[in-house]
């Protein structure tokens, strides 16, 4: 017996929409998952653009959840679908809360650092362990710690064609394109809880 195969436009015909996405459970195919956490989309295309495109290219699902608004003409150039964070706040902590093994995820430190609804949940997440959890930025909160693997992505060309596209409709300066992005990959090992005196 042949089974039918379940697309993308299946998913708008049931009205399927990108928070529903991101909580689907059993019902849905197993793919690569990376959601990031970001303060605006300009801090996200600029740190981690090529990155992201690489990925979605590679055939994950890229989610982009984003603090400050969210213009998703970018992040659609990169293969990535943009939230607004304010608005799929429930989203979020779900996404969070049940990270898959097979799966990522993303989220700039200066969010964390600014944000102590996201500090908190990527802070449960780390505890779990379940999940890779990359950081970008240079504000990074004390209570990750000072230890972090910096991770060097070399971005493929594609990407960075595409995240020059991303940057432009951004309306940021496509000076910031360099052939590696460096991210930091975060363990349980890094964490480090503070207490009060």
């Amino acid at each position: 017996m042949a089974t039918r195969s379940f697309t993308a436009d299946d998913e708008t015909a049931a009205g399927i929409g990108p928070i529903e996405r991101l909580t689907a459970g059993a019902g849905r195919i197993l793919r690569y998952q990376l959601n990031v956490i970001a303060s605006t989309t300009d801090d996200v295309v600029q740190s981690a653009g090529g990155w992201l495109c690489d990925r979605a290219r590679a055939g994950w699902d890229v989610n982009v959840l984003v603090a400050d608004g969210v213009d998703p003409r970018p992040l659609a150039i990169l293969g990535a679908t943009a939230l607004d964070l304010d608005e799929g706040y429930e989203g979020f902590l779900s996404m969070v809360r049940s990270a898959p093994r097979a799966g990522a995820l993303a989220v700039s430190a200066d969010l964390l650092a600014a944000d102590a609804r996201v500090r908190e949940e990527i802070l449960r997440a780390l505890k779990r362990g379940l999940t890779e959890i990359i950081v970008w930025g240079r504000q990074w909160p004390a209570e990750l710690g000072g230890q972090a693997d910096p991770v060097h992505h070399r971005v493929s060309l594609a990407a960075r064609a595409f995240k020059s596209h991303a940057l432009v409709a951004a309306d940021v300066s496509t000076a910031s394109i360099t052939p590696t992005e460096t991210l930091f990959r975060v363990g349980t090992g890094s964490f480090r809880p503070l207490r009060s005196v």
